[in-house]
């Protein structure tokens, strides 16, 4: 595992989720911490800042609850949502498992 300010670590992050070794919430949760709060803009190539912002996107607004989705219709992405971004940051970033 690389420290939370690692930019490895989002890409590490993405692989655990693919592979099925995290919840969509753990995702979302350690994505957060490491994208929004320590990795710096400078640390990225302009490729990953748009990539990683677009994931964070969907990943900042994900909710598991079903209540969620019918109280504030467009509000919230699904799982399936988060799953498909996930699979296209790591398709246009190239990442192997």
């Amino acid at each position: 595992m690389f420290e939370k300010n690692d930019k490895r670590r989002l890409y590490w992050l993405i692989d655990q989720y693919l592979l099925g070794q995290m919840t969509e919430r753990d995702f979302c949760d350690e994505f957060y911490y490491s994208y929004s709060l320590e990795i710096s803009d400078n640390d990225l190539t302009e490729l990953e800042k748009r990539n990683f912002s677009e994931l964070d996107k969907i990943a900042s607004r994900y909710s598991e609850f079903e209540e969620d989705h019918k109280s504030y219709p467009k509000a919230f992405y699904t799982a399936t949502q988060l799953k498909e971004k996930i699979q296209e940051t790591k398709e246009k970033l190239n990442i192997c498992i």
